[in-house]
């Protein structure tokens, strides 16, 4: 079985030439629960990578799975068609690289979040920077978390900032559907755990009572 480090990664992303249309804070403070975040031991964990087949070009430092793909990192999942691991070496700090290219009908990118809740991200093709905590996905895009989802041609996700910036080509439009119900439960709840905080009390001691 091949393995490979997971955890640094670098890309250079393409220009494409379509309208753009960035879901900014707001938008992502309503898609992403403000109480949610991705678990930040995951690119600690080993990295086991499953195929029905593998190959390798030494030479280009190209490692190629094949059929029926799954990684595992943590919580972290990948299932695809073919996985592509494109290996680089920083000339100045001399740290190993790599990109991971998944493609599917459709590749999917999961990850387990702090709440319990998984946030998965479904395209034609996936690009993953764990280096840069970048995941890029197009062709037919998705996102879903918590019962919401965003939907476009391209979307990025930063899994640090919990931002997304998703693009559509030809004239089409990026969709957004919300959960208001699910939305406003996640707020009760972060709102229980902060009044469940414990709080200071005043004892009474004998002797301390100004009654004669």
């Amino acid at each position: 079985m091949m393995k490979a480090n997971l955890s640094r990664i670098t890309f250079k992303r393409s220009t494409l030439k379509h309208n753009t249309v960035k879901v900014l804070a707001l938008t992502c403070s309503l898609f992403l629960s403000s109480t949610t975040f991705a678990d930040k031991t995951d690119l600690e964990q080993e990295i086991t990578i499953k195929s029905q087949r593998q190959a390798a070009d030494l030479k280009n430092k190209i490692a190629s799975y094949l059929d029926n793909v799954s990684i595992r990192q943590g919580s972290i999942s990948i299932t695809a068609d073919i996985v592509k691991v494109f290996s680089q070496v920083d000339k100045n700090n001399g740290e190993k690289n790599d990109t991971y290219l998944a493609k599917g009908k459709p590749a999917i990118f999961e990850q387990q979040l702090e709440d319990g809740s998984f946030i998965t991200l479904q395209a034609d093709e996936i690009t993953y920077n764990p280096n840069s905590n970048t995941i890029t996905i197009s062709g037919n895009a998705l996102v879903k978390q918590a019962g919401s989802e965003v939907s476009g041609n391209e979307i990025t996700y930063n899994t640090l900032s919990e931002k997304l910036e998703a693009q559509s080509a030809n004239n089409q439009s990026v969709t957004t559907i919300l959960q208001p119900t699910i939305l406003k439960k996640q707020k009760e709840t972060y709102e229980e755990s902060k009044e469940e905080k414990p709080t200071d009390k005043v004892i009474e001691k004998e002797g301390d009572s100004s009654d004669n």
